[in-house]
């Protein structure tokens, strides 16, 4: 299922999903904990996509900040639990940031009309939660027509039945391609690669 804009060319983006978080809510603690895990994962991932010239694109609540930035969410944010992730997360001067008001990467965004500035047919998504941001945000991307690509372990949520229930929507329901982090460069290779032929 490609985008009727982009019929030849296959581009994936990568969505990093809410891990610019506080988790100062309730059972906040527990995916602290369950995210720092997953962030060589998606630093990985990051390195793939900079390193391919690929964009990555932070869609990140904004905590009702007054006119938001990266610095005061990032201020915002900063606390014992959160510390050690978000330095090691946070995003390059090459990355695109985008707020977003609510679950979904696309409610009340211009993320639909940056993908398509940059003619993107695929998009990895990673981050959190499981179960509520990234299902929303992949939910509103397959609505628009775009291919998804789940990497299941850089994806979290606060139990593991959360995150079954929210794998299992995104792969039987929303058609995801759902795989494990280390075989993203190949996935990515060969939808580049089919530029080309």
């Amino acid at each position: 299922m490609n985008s009727s804009y982009q019929k030849d060319k296959q581009l994936p983006a990568l969505l990093i999903v809410d891990l610019i978080n506080s988790f100062t809510f309730k059972h906040g603690s527990v995916l602290a904990e369950k995210s720092i895990h997953m962030v060589p994962k998606i630093n990985y991932i990051r390195d793939i996509f900079k390193n391919k010239k690929l964009p990555t694109i932070y869609v990140n609540d904004h905590y009702k900040i007054e006119n938001p930035t990266q610095k005061k969410l990032i201020k915002h944010c900063l606390n014992p639990l959160s510390n050690d992730l978000i330095k090691q997360i946070q995003p390059n001067e090459e990355d695109y940031f985008i707020f977003k008001p609510n679950y979904s990467g696309f409610y009340l965004t211009d993320l639909d009309e940056l993908l398509k500035k940059l003619k993107i047919t695929h998009l990895v998504i990673v981050g959190v939660a499981g179960n509520r941001c990234v299902l929303f945000t992949a939910n509103d991307a397959f609505m628009r027509d775009y291919n998804l690509i789940i990497p299941q372990d850089a994806i979290s949520s606060v139990t593991d039945y959360d995150e079954k229930v929210a794998i299992y929507m995104m792969k039987d329901i929303l058609n995801a391609t759902v795989i494990q982090t280390q075989e993203i460069e190949e996935m990515i290779d060969h939808l580049v690669n089919k530029n080309y032929q």
